[in-house]
């Protein structure tokens, strides 16, 4: 018989960690169960100090210090593991500093820009930041002190993560995001949704609310559940196994998407030029020793097959659920239960480095876009044939990394 795990799913904190475990805890002594993991979809708002709080993209009057620095410090501490990803309103260069995830505080872990974990025997991947159209295609031509529009667009989802999030084969339990997939509320109850938020109403005639990145990523990693915020309103769906989120009209995304740029091998190119920027930091997961001996992944040979593995699970559709924002009244916290295999059960669940994440981070890394140019996949991640021809590494290619993980 699986294992179940009891996750609590939380919508937007905004930094209201004391009330959110007070809630937690409350529903833990009423269900005589309890709690393994508490996911927070964003807006989390790690604000440490007032300098944190000068880098949070936010009017000023919703600018708040709020109760995240009580446990940073240790005066208090996570009663439960937590686990966030970014939403639009954060302190920019405390979630810069731990761009690829880490501890914000004991028991309290950071997904990164884009990132997977495992717990207990379940993988959970993550994406942060909202998407924003204009940003999408750029690299992180951001730099301290975080002003003007690098403040905010600090929170928008970059190409580079999306294509470090497509690269994923082995099937996913689990996806976070702060932005809801485009089209998915088409997928659940349209009419009781407008009906709460009539302001709504445009953007789904249009097709246009929720993440076109985000829509690419459940269309193509099909986790058992999908979890979001950002639009302050609970709402639920499921994708079936046979149906494309593809088919309610989406379009790709643009300006740039993850289309490869054209070369000399595609003819009536040009190839975008290198822009060199003086002031470019090299961020590598590499020690200085260890990144001297590096080579990029040779590209497929012809007597290599070359194969692209569906981390989809046939027969399991997606279950999304989006909540609310951490106030009195509102939909903000969950608890569901998750099956876990029994050969990925484990009796102490805790939080574990995923190692074909690691593997991808180091296929992916030598390309990291540290300038506004946009980014291109590099010409070892072909184009896929089919449909919507997405940029992915050779398996053979990516298994190699995942044996020197």
């Amino acid at each position: 018989m699986p294992r179940t795990l009891n996750i609590a799913v939380e919508g937007c904190c905004h930094g209201m960690l004391d009330n959110i475990y007070a809630q937690l805890l409350t529903r833990q002594q009423q269900m005589k169960k309890k709690v393994d993991l508490l996911i927070i979809c964003g807006d989390f708002q790690a604000v440490r100090n007032v300098t944190d709080l000068g880098c949070m993209s936010c009017p000023d009057k919703y600018k708040q210090i709020g109760g995240f620095y009580r446990y940073y410090s240790g005066e208090r501490s996570a009663p439960v593991p937590t686990i966030f990803v970014g939403g639009n309103h954060e302190a920019s260069n405390h979630m810069r500093e731990l761009y690829y995830g880490g501890w914000v505080a004991p028991n309290i872990y950071f997904m990164g820009n884009s990132g997977v974990v495992r717990f207990g025997g379940l993988r959970i991947g993550g994406i942060s930041g909202i998407f924003k159209d204009f940003d999408y295609a750029k690299g992180f031509f951001e730099r301290p002190p975080f002003r003007g529009h690098a403040r905010s667009a600090m929170h928008h989802v970059r190409a580079f993560e999306a294509f470090k999030m497509l690269q994923i084969r082995q099937p996913l339990d689990v996806i976070v995001s702060h932005d809801w997939p485009q089209f998915i509320e088409r997928y659940g109850d349209t009419s009781e949704l407008l009906r709460r938020k009539p302001f709504f109403a445009k953007e789904v005639e249009r097709g246009d609310l929720g993440s076109p990145v985000n829509a690419m990523l459940l269309e193509r990693l099909r986790p058992a559940w999908w979890f979001s915020a950002h639009l302050h309103v609970r709402f639920t769906a499921q994708v079936g196994t046979q149906e494309s989120i593809f088919a309610k009209g989406w379009k790709g995304i643009p300006p740039y998407g993850h289309e490869r740029p054209l070369t000399s091998e595609n003819p009536g190119a040009v190839e975008p030029p290198a822009v060199a920027n003086e002031n470019e930091i090299i961020m590598s997961a590499l020690s200085d020793e260890e990144s001297d001996n590096e080579t990029e992944p040779a590209p497929t040979t012809s007597d290599e097959p070359v194969t692209f593995a569906n981390p989809s699970v046939p027969s399991r559709p997606t279950k999304f659920l989006a909540l609310d924002k951490c106030l009195p009244r509102r939909d903000f916290l969950e608890i569901v239960e998750i099956e876990v295999p029994d050969d990925a059960a484990v009796e102490e669940p805790k939080l574990e480095y995923d190692p074909e994440w690691l593997a991808i981070l180091r296929l992916c890394n030598p390309h990291i876009p540290l300038d506004d140019s946009p980014f291109y996949p590099p010409a070892q991640a072909p184009v896929t044939a089919t449909e919507p021809h997405l940029p992915l590494f050779a398996d053979n290619i990516l298994a190699r990394e995942l044996e020197w993980v």
